[in-house]
């Protein structure tokens, strides 16, 4: 029985003993056994990584992001090598599309040191006129956390009332008939009486701060604001820094029926650390 070790092999120290046995004769046969013995051995030590942890520690490309790792999975990344919410759909020179709770996201910008993605909601991206109403799901989640630069604005659809001497309104077709539309912020929304009853529908979506100081300083639309996205710090499982530390690759069960924290590492997938796997899953 071969058993394989982590240790590496020494080659030149082997072909300087190899010359020392070969200006012998009689142990060229010796000479000849340890090959046979030692070769096999080396490949089969080389080849025995799980499959899980070499599909894991390779990084991938995804549109204009590239060497995308732990907790984003898609493309040729497998899902069980990142995180359940983080799969990004990938298409050549273009932005990462990230879904979120039935809501798309187009990928900015990542920076993976911080943990931090600039994204836009792509519903708003190309009209802010909208057919659905929907809150930005990321608001309200646990994965992902907005930053002290963006802030909450409210867009409010399908108004009957027009606000006089404000330039924060736009129009949009509703029922075959133009319709009044708003975006304020809190603070805007709260120093200016407005009956929101009197609108069909509202929504919260988050933008930059600098965006919303460009719309009344540089007098950019609305449109660019939402262009230009929101930054937002998503979290991975806190277990992960103790599963790198232990030289696993952090990811997720293979199990459909499962999403569970898993530290891959050489020989099989763990639940806890590679030093100390606690439960196994194979």
């Amino acid at each position: 029985m071969i058993f394989c070790t982590r240790e590496s092999v020494n080659f030149t120290q082997m072909g300087d003993a190899a010359v020392l046995l070969l200006s012998s004769p009689s142990h060229s046969i010796l000479v000849f056994v340890l090959v046979v013995l030692i070769v096999p051995r080396v490949l089969l030590c080389e080849g025995d990584d799980d499959v899980h942890y070499t599909e894991c520690r390779r990084s991938f490309s995804c549109g204009t992001v590239e060497n995308l790792t732990y907790p984003f999975w898609g493309g040729g990344r497998p899902q069980f090598c990142g995180l359940e919410g983080f799969k990004v759909e990938c298409s050549e020179e273009q932005h990462p599309i990230l879904e979120y709770q039935a809501q798309k996201h187009q990928v900015l910008k990542i920076d993976q040191h911080l943990r931090t993605m600039t994204i836009a909601r792509m519903d708003l991206v190309d009209g802010t006129c909208l057919g659905e109403f929907r809150n930005t799901s990321m608001m309200d989640s646990t994965l992902f956390h907005m930053s002290s630069a963006v802030k909450s604005l409210s867009i409010f659809y399908g108004c009957l009332d027009s606000l006089k001497n404000v330039s924060n309104e736009f129009e949009c077709f509703y029922n075959d008939s133009r319709k009044s539309a708003f975006f304020m912020d809190d603070i805007f929304l709260n120093s200016h009486p407005f009956n929101v009853t009197n609108c069909i529908k509202s929504i919260k979506v988050p933008v930059l701060q600098s965006a919303l100081d460009d719309i009344g300083r540089r007098n950019i639309s609305l449109q660019e604001a939402l262009n230009r996205g929101f930054d937002a710090q998503y979290s991975d499982q806190p277990e992960c820094s103790a599963c790198a530390s232990s030289g696993g690759l952090c990811g997720s069960s293979s199990s459909s029926s499962s999403s569970s924290f898993t530290c891959h590492c050489h020989n099989k997938p763990n639940a806890g650390t590679c030093n100390h796997p606690g439960t196994f899953f194979r």
